[in-house]
């Protein structure tokens, strides 16, 4: 071990190379570089023809064992984002049964909470508030469901809620559908108009019901585009087989009959809303300058203006639940709770703070905790029972010194918050910070030797600015003499 390793057996480093991966020669690892075989003569020809059709006209190959994909449809549309509707304002309103639980809770257990806190739990969960829609014109006018619930700015979209693809229940209550067998098309059509974004066979451009079959397709599946951009998505489709599956499409219709009298029957959807617009609308729909609904409503049943309006007053309530706060506090008042400012905070309690009258006598156990609560200050309500409350007492005894507590609470002799801790209502105020409390003195008290300095600066400055007065009138008579 201590001989000195000869030449032989010394390492060799160079063999290592520390250049990078791409300008290394033979590290492990490497793959030797692949021979490719020389072709010479001509390009074999492929044995499928379409495959080579297909490539020639620039198109792509088809996937093996799947169905050709069809290039010519469009990709689905994204919905176009809309505004909030001018005019009509959101608001949040807590549901009154959660409204109610939320006093239970507060008188029962004497805690103390603060308002926005509650504003943040009652908006943690959709199920615990409503939106109120208002309008603030009174030419704009908003048109509710009464069966439903949903809300529409215009009588056009409360038209298309009604033929929309999931039609509403209460449609079912006025008119029935019923499925009929009737003869396919006659006539020889060469191209079959295609939807480019369901892929559903609208029909032939020259069919009599071509028009009716477009404007149903727009209005129930994507009345979110404007008609003449839905028209645009439309692809042509010709030959045999598509004219026959069309056909083969027609042979079923839909018919609708008027419920209260299925003498009255509609050939197809488009003659029913008609009807529905003049003779069944007043029945479902009613005017408002207010309307409230349910924080988890469809969006389908809502325009799209008021449906981002309402994600936004979600949105900014939870960032700040200012507006909510407020209509709490009204609501809480409203049920013999007091709402109060407790460190420059709004809170919510069983009562308001309040002193303890000088010439008020109490008795020793609830003294004795106020006592204690105005020692320790903040202090949690599971340390008062073990300093204060005796050891091995009864349980009746105990609940009499818990009595005692509650009495103090309701009072507003004691604050006890939500967290356990427990205050003297000589607490209410927020107490100052380190920094006010400095800034405070430095305004009250100021040294006589700064007092004189800053009056020497400012001596100093009105002599500064004297010449310059003064040596304007002595300019202007050197020039006139």
């Amino acid at each position: 071990m201590s001989n000195k390793p000869s030449d032989n057996q010394s390492l060799d480093l160079s063999s290592l190379d520390f250049g990078p991966v791409w300008a290394r020669k033979g590290a492990p690892g490497d793959k030797p570089a692949k021979k490719y075989k020389e072709y010479k003569g001509e390009r074999p020809q492929r044995n499928d023809r379409n495959d080579r059709g297909a490539r020639s006209a620039g198109g792509h190959k088809p996937r093996q064992g799947g169905a050709k994909r069809d290039f010519r449809s469009a990709p689905k549309p994204r919905r176009v984002f809309t505004p909030a509707t001018e005019g009509v304002t959101s608001s949040i309103m807590p549901i009154e049964e959660g409204v109610d639980n939320l006093v239970k809770e507060i008188s029962a257990s004497g805690r103390t909470y603060s308002v926005f806190d509650l504003a943040r739990v009652i908006l943690s969960a959709r199920d615990r508030f409503q939106i109120v829609f208002k309008s603030e014109k009174k030419e704009l006018e908003l048109f509710q469901s009464k069966l439903d619930g949903a809300v529409f700015l215009t009588k056009e979209e409360c038209i298309a809620h009604a033929g929309s693809k999931d039609s509403p229940q209460w449609l079912s209550e006025i008119y029935v559908t019923e499925e009929v067998e009737s003869e396919a098309p006659s006539g020889s059509y060469q191209n079959v108009a295609k939807c480019g974004l369901s892929s559903e066979l609208l029909g032939p451009t020259n069919f009599h019901g071509y028009q009716d079959k477009v404007l149903e397709m727009h209005r129930t599946r994507f009345s979110h585009l404007s008609l003449d951009e839905y028209k645009k998505r439309i692809v042509s489709e010709s030959g045999e087989e598509v004219v026959a599956q069309w056909k083969e499409t027609m042979t079923k219709r839909t018919i609708f009959k008027l419920k209260s009298d299925e003498t009255v029957t509609f050939d197809n959807q488009t003659a029913m809303l008609q009807h529905f617009a003049t003779e069944s609308f007043d029945q479902v729909f009613h005017k408002t300058q207010k309307a409230q609904v349910s924080s988890e409503i469809e969006a389908k049943k809502l325009s799209p203006g008021l449906l981002s309006s309402l994600k936004e007053a979600i949105q900014d309530q939870r960032r700040y639940p200012g507006d909510l706060s407020s209509f709490l506090c009204r609501q809480l008042s409203g049920r013999q709770l007091a709402v109060f400012k407790w460190q420059g905070k709004l809170h919510c309690g069983p009562s308001r703070p309040h002193q303890i009258p000088e010439d008020q006598v109490i008795a020793d156990r609830p003294k004795a905790i106020h006592d204690w609560i105005g020692k320790n200050i903040g202090g949690g309500v599971d340390t008062l029972w073990k300093e204060v409350c005796p050891e091995n007492i009864e349980e009746k005894e105990k609940q009499q010194w818990f009595h005692d507590l509650h009495w103090l609470i309701n009072e507003g002799y004691v604050i006890f918050m939500n967290n356990g801790l427990l205050f003297p209502s000589s607490a209410s105020k927020k107490p100052a910070t380190k920094q006010a409390k400095k800034d405070a003195s430095k305004a009250v008290v100021k040294s006589p030797a700064k007092e004189a300095a800053s009056k020497k600066e400012e001596v100093k400055a009105v002599a500064k600015e004297k010449p310059k007065k003064e040596a304007a009138p002595d300019s202007k008579d050197s020039q006139e003499s």
